[in-house]
């Protein structure tokens, strides 16, 4: 089904107060990447994660994937959070955190999941590669590396015996958010999984949509939804109902639904509208298509390129004057409570 409303975009708590526009600035509440590592973490309802490692790559960029050339293998950490009770195969939902990696709203939502009845692979993308975070600076890591993070922890998923291989899901927010989204991606997903084999559910919570294949095709099967607020300063959300509607006219099952004042990183509760000031963005640079084979569109003839590099498009953004640092991010009072409901009732309908 899918669920349209302003060409399939719906917009939620239309009265909502915006976003006043002095905020301070604080400490995030994190989860510290050592501990997760090595201290099996113990959810809000009791559940107990089952602490584990798979193998990944760092692939250098969409085509290179494509081509079957993924890059080195590198070890990710995650916990693994089992809903107590409960035996047999059981759909399952891989949390891929964003730019500043683990956060107390990962366990949040993991909890709330759980509780749901579905077993949650809450992944840290950063720690096997050395990385602390990616705010100040997103070449640390691909783009696509995080995308092949969210196939490979399906692919790992699927060898164990206590999950129901058919009935997968992710959930991410920011880079996370994007991550999970090219993942249901067609040409990605049927390159690496195999066609059929893709992703069930999507949620992918405020992405950055700035590079698109062109196709707008998910993978067989795959229903996702985007979740956004209307003053994310941090990515496009024009750039995202333009990917939403082109799923939505090519016959995919997409939809979007856009939160009235919320800012980025709306979900978490425990973080108020909160400035952060290295983190570097550019929201109006124009969108970067790709054909099915990663090969990316020259902006100026329109025609796809073998030439053109993601290196063209930076120093392009850079040099024209597009890129800005300074963002805000966090949850005014029922912000969360809308996400977590939304992609909670979402993931749990999807895979049930």
């Amino acid at each position: 089904m899918i669920r349209t409303a302003i060409v399939g975009i719906s917009l939620l708590a239309l009265a909502a107060a915006p976003i006043v526009a002095a905020v301070p600035t604080a400490p995030l509440p994190t989860v510290s990447s050592g501990d997760f590592a090595a201290q099996a973490v113990t959810l809000a309802n009791g559940v107990q994660g089952e602490i584990l490692t798979f193998e990944s790559r760092s692939p250098t960029d969409w085509a290179p994937i494509l081509r079957g050339d993924v890059g080195a293998p590198v070890t990710i950490n995650a916990q693994l959070f089992r809903p107590a009770g409960k035996t047999g195969k059981i759909a399952a939902v891989i949390m891929v955190p964003g730019s500043a990696n683990l956060g107390t709203h990962h366990l949040a939502e993991a909890s709330e999941l759980v509780s749901r009845g579905l077993v949650v692979l809450l992944i840290d993308p950063f720690k096997g590669r050395g990385i602390s975070d990616t705010v100040a600076d997103q070449g640390r890591l691909t783009w696509a590396a995080s995308a092949y993070d969210v196939l490979a922890a399906t692919r790992y998923l699927r060898t164990r015996r206590d999950i129901a291989p058919a009935r997968i899901g992710a959930l991410g927010g920011s880079r996370g958010g994007t991550a999970v989204m090219m993942a249901a991606a067609r040409p990605l997903s049927d390159a690496v999984l195999g066609k059929g084999k893709g992703l069930r559910a999507v949620v992918a919570g405020y992405p950055w949509c700035g590079t698109q294949f062109r196709s707008a095709r998910l993978s067989a099967g795959t229903s996702l939804l985007i979740l956004q607020g209307d003053r994310d300063d941090w990515v496009s959300v024009q750039q995202c109902q333009d990917a939403a509607h082109a799923m939505i006219v090519a016959g995919e099952n997409a939809s979007m639904q856009i939160v009235a004042g919320a800012a980025h990183a709306f979900d978490r509760s425990d973080v108020p509208p909160t400035r952060i000031p290295e983190a570097v963005t550019s929201t109006i640079f124009p969108t970067v298509y790709m054909d099915d084979k990663g090969i990316y569109y020259d902006l100026r003839t329109g025609e796809p390129n073998p030439a053109v590099t993601p290196k063209d498009f930076t120093d392009y953004a850079v040099s024209g004057g597009f890129v800005r640092k300074g963002v805000t991010i966090g949850s005014r009072p029922g912000d969360a409570e809308i996400f977590v409901n939304e992609m909670s009732d979402f993931l749990a309908r999807a895979l049930r």
